[in-house]
This record gives structure tokens, C-alpha cells and sequence, in this order.
């Protein structure tokens, strides 16, 4: 059985830290006020059933989770799937890692298409990669390959991406004035465009 040992309040005012005593070890949990009353609001020094308990370690889990995704967002950006991926390597199960990926959507913590925008500009008009590479790269950061490729269409209807600029800016700067055809051929076939 495990039974409650302290209730403190957090600095946060609507979360609860609990100090449980659980098979002889004391672990601390951090639930919202609302999950702890759904629970009875049980005072210290009351046992816990197993439901009770299961209930405050997945809204732990939950709070750890959502700590752990605003960080890794505050970070880099993320795709949805990439977040997952990330909360799921640090040890969340995959319920609740889909769970705050979901949240962090809703709360627009993620915007996966003024992401891949900004990725799809940096990668053909910085990095000068093509088409050919430049897709593939983003599919595998996490992104669809329909998302992907409809928003390079959008900057491209836009003017914001021009492929024939980025090849012969391409072959201005890595290339000799003197290069052959077949340079300049290798050389965009290697940086992902139609040759």
C-alpha cells in the first residue's frame, strides 16, 4: 500500500506536491489541485488504493512530460513526430507522449508548417540544396513528404524560392568561371537538382 506522507503547495498554486511512501521508499509527485481532488483530496497519513495511486502517477508523468516538451521546444523547434520521439526516448511512455505532443499542437507550441517554411528557405536558399535533396532531408526530420512538398510549391507560387537562381548561385560559388559542362553537372546532380 502507499500512504500519503506530506501535501505541499507549489509555487504554482494549482499544483500539488505529494510526498508518497510507496514499499518502504518515499518518492515525491507533482499533480494539479483538480487531479488531487478527483482522487478524494486524501489527507497526509492516508492510505492510497491502487486506482488512487495510478491516478497520481500518470498526472506526474503528464507534468514531468509537459516540463520536458516546453524545454526541448524552448530549445529548437520540433515536428509533432520528432517531439514524440524525443519524450518517448527520455523515458514517457507512448500515451503520454502523445498526449502532450498533442497539447503542445493545440497550444501552438508546434507549427509544423511555419517550421517547415523556415526549414524549406534555409535549405534552398542558404544551404542551396535542390529539390532532389532537400526533400528527402526534411522527410527525415519528421515532416511528410505531401507537407514538405506543398510547401516548397507555396514558396516557390509565393517567390520566395527560385531553384534556377539557387543552381546558378550554386555553381557561382563553388565552381571556377573556367568549369566544364560536366563539372556543373556533377555538381547539381549532387546537390539535389535535375540535371
Amino acid at each position: 500500500m502507499a500512504t500519503i506522507s506530506y501535501i505541499r503547495t507549489s509555487k504554482d498554486a494549482a499544483l500539488l506536491l505529494l510526498g508518497i511512501i510507496e514499499e518502504g521508499e518515499s518518492r515525491r509527485y507533482s499533480v494539479r489541485a483538480e487531479v488531487y481532488a478527483s482522487v478524494g483530496s486524501p489527507s497526509a497519513r492516508t492510505e492510497l488504493s491502487e486506482r488512487e495511486m495510478s491516478v497520481i502517477k500518470y498526472a506526474d508523468e503528464l507534468y514531468r512530460a509537459e516540463k520536458k516538451a516546453l524545454s526541448l521546444l524552448s530549445y529548437a523547434d520540433s515536428s509533432a513526430r520528432t517531439l514524440k520521439l524525443k519524450l518517448q526516448r527520455s523515458g514517457f511512455s507512448r500515451e503520454v507522449a502523445e498526449e502532450i505532443t498533442e497539447k503542445m499542437l493545440s497550444l501552438g507550441y508546434i507549427n509544423e508548417s511555419r517550421q517547415l517554411e523556415r526549414l524549406v528557405l534555409c535549405e534552398a536558399n542558404e544551404r542551396l540544396r535542390g529539390p532532389l535533396k532537400l526533400i528527402p532531408h526534411l522527410v527525415a526530420k519528421g515532416y511528410s513528404s505531401a507537407d514538405v512538398r506543398r510547401a516548397v510549391s507555396a514558396l516557390v507560387e509565393q517567390g520566395e524560392l527560385d531553384f534556377s537562381a539557387n543552381a546558378k548561385r550554386l555553381i557561382e560559388k563553388k565552381l571556377p568561371s573556367d568549369a566544364t559542362a560536366e563539372e556543373r553537372k556533377k555538381l547539381l546532380y549532387r546537390n539535389g537538382y535535375k540535371v
